[in-house]
């Protein structure tokens, strides 16, 4: 034990960026700039599952990680996008327990990106700004001041699980590229549309329009993007929910906004979907 600690010491000391060192899932070392690039405190990261410290929607991808690992391939790697941190982990097996985990940050590689136009910030099944994207231009809206008026739209389709498994990835594909066509259509050259998330839309909207009027387009809205979309000579049919919310001079925090997004898309999801939600931020 004692050579396996002097080893992550080691290895620590002289690995370039931050890195983590894990034994058979559990994180044993991390360096400063792993504790500074993922924002955990190093009493919270060391002794942790690597699995247990990434939020839900993470841990799939780090266990396929992990495993591709364990089946023998030396090197794998996998892109984390939660809110405005977005991550890039790639790992490599040092012994037959112990894998070095490299952790970077992708902020600087999104933004060059994005001014040069590049897939890194955009979907690739829709060509759509990606959540990071979105996200970080939402930030800016709420916290450079500006009279710019600012509503948001979350779109979601409903049951797209369910489409996927019993009409596999093609048709799901096809339904989100005509959901987002559909949805941009809409939208006037100030408003920004983002894909949130596999099943998610999310439009920032220049507007003052008042919550009856908004109402209007979320109805409106609602019923346009879920049309039956053909696909082989055939119709495939969905729900969408929408919910729109105004966004006052007092700028909400972008984690309220998050916050509430996630509340409106698991009651759209409890309650069967086909719903429109309208309230202030």
């Amino acid at each position: 034990m004692t050579n396996d600690a002097e080893r992550i010491t080691d290895i620590l000391r002289y690995s370039p960026g931050a890195c983590l060192i894990v034994d058979d899932g559990v994180v044993k070392g991390a360096n400063s700039e792993a504790i500074s690039v993922t924002r955990i405190p190093r009493n919270r990261l060391v002794g942790a599952e690597l699995a247990e410290i990434m939020v839900d929607e993470h841990q799939e991808r780090v266990h396929n990680l992990l495993s591709t690992i364990d089946a023998g391939v030396g090197h794998a790697e996998t892109r984390l996008s939660h809110g405005l941190i977005p991550l890039h982990l790639s790992a490599r097996r040092l012994s037959s327990r112990l894998v070095i985990i490299g952790v970077r940050h992708m902020e600087l590689e999104h933004r060059l990106s994005a001014e040069a136009g590049g897939d890194l910030t955009h979907d690739a099944v829709t060509g759509l700004p990606d959540r990071f994207h979105v996200l970080e231009k939402l930030h800016e809206r709420l916290t450079i001041a500006t009279n710019q008026p600012l509503a948001l739209i979350g779109i979601w389709v409903d049951d797209l699980a369910e489409l996927r498994e019993s009409r596999g990835d093609r048709v799901v594909e096809r339904v989100c590229r005509q959901v987002g066509e559909r949805i941009q259509a809409r939208l006037r050259g100030p408003d920004l549309l983002g894909r949130f998330d596999d099943a998610a839309f999310l439009a920032l909207l220049t507007t003052d329009s008042d919550l009856e009027q908004l109402t209007e387009i979320a109805d409106r809205l609602r019923n346009e993007v879920a049309f039956p979309v053909e696909f082989d000579g055939g119709l495939v049919s969905f729900t969408a929910s929408v919910m729109v919310a105004s966004v006052g001079p007092k700028r909400p925090t972008i984690d309220r906004v998050l916050s509430r997004l996630e509340t409106v898309g698991k009651k759209a999801a409890a309650t069967g979907g086909n719903r429109t939600d309208v309230f202030s931020l």
